[in-house]
């Protein structure tokens, strides 16, 4: 006699499949993370160079060299297709025209800039602008406020709105208050420059912890770090210990040789330049990318 419930269970057991396992969510990730590219490990390309700050880690690091280096290797890389407009965006103004321009001062600056009725042309800027053998437009700053509650936030958009490249200096510290809604917007590339020294990187970290704390691991994770060699022989070491300790915090970490041109405190003519020192502000700029 047949066991009609028995049967059924096995006839069940053979036509009916077994559960799929769940899928298995793989981890959170994080903006910082790499992001595997061609087999290896690297990280996604903007489409564009974007505006950059620079800020020093601390006074005399190389901030206004490395932003005319910087914007110096976009209008070359591009081969006139950018055009970058260094910017003087510390508190009281700086020396960056004095040391950029090496074609045409600049005949105003970035308020009486602001302060015309078209900031956001092209040619308004090439007006009160300087001018260096590269094409890059420089524009200095006075130690006057900024005019109407502009902020360099409205500067970057102002510039976009023309077509042009920003660069901004900064300079030291970190926590400028002018450098804050750029550093607000992820937009805006971040290179922070520090001396090769061991007394100014001991000084950078707290820097890089201090924008971590107000402004989140991200913007610390996407930055350059640049270590710029005043003296020479005096890098070698500092610069594997920024990669070694700091590496991981930031981007990237390009090294800027020592350069007399640089060194000597006078006008900076690309062409002039040593070629491994032009070869660092390209890599810097395919770090931004």
């Amino acid at each position: 006699m047949v066991d009609i419930d028995d049967l059924i269970r096995r006839v069940t057991e053979t036509t009916t499949p077994a559960p799929e396992p769940a899928p298995v969510k793989p981890p959170a990730g994080k903006p910082t993370d790499p992001v595997p590219l061609r087999g290896g490990q690297g990280r996604l390309v903007r489409a564009a160079v974007p505006s950059v700050l620079v800020l020093g880690g601390s006074g005399s690091s190389g901030a206004s060299t490395t932003a005319l280096g910087l914007a110096a290797a976009a209008a070359v890389d591009s081969e006139g297709e950018v055009w970058p407009v260094a910017v003087d965006a510390t508190l009281g103004g700086g020396d960056l025209a004095l040391r950029g321009c090496d074609v045409a001062p600049p005949v105003g600056s970035v308020q009486s800039w602001l302060s015309t009725p078209y900031p956001e042309l092209a040619s308004t800027v090439g007006a009160c602008a300087g001018r260096t053998s590269t094409g890059v437009r420089v524009l200095p700053r006075g130690p006057e406020a900024l005019p109407r509650r502009e902020t360099l936030l409205s500067i970057a958009r102002n510039l976009e709105t023309a077509g042009l490249l920003a660069v901004f200096d900064a300079g030291a510290p970190v926590t400028s208050r002018l450098a804050a809604p750029l550093l607000a917007d992820p937009r805006v590339g971040l290179v922070i420059t520090v001396a090769a020294r061991p007394d100014a990187v001991n000084r950078l970290q707290p820097a890089l912890q201090w924008l971590d704390e107000n402004f989140s691991e991200f913007v610390v994770g996407d930055a350059v770090i640049v270590v710029t060699e005043q003296t020479p022989g005096t890098a070698a070491g500092v610069i594997g210990h920024v990669r070694t300790h700091l590496g991981s915090w930031v981007r990237e970490v390009v090294a800027v040789p020592f350069d007399l041109q640089l060194a000597t405190g006078g006008v900076i003519a690309w062409h002039r330049l040593a070629a491994e020192t032009r070869d660092a502000y390209l890599a810097l700029l395919g770090a931004l990318r």
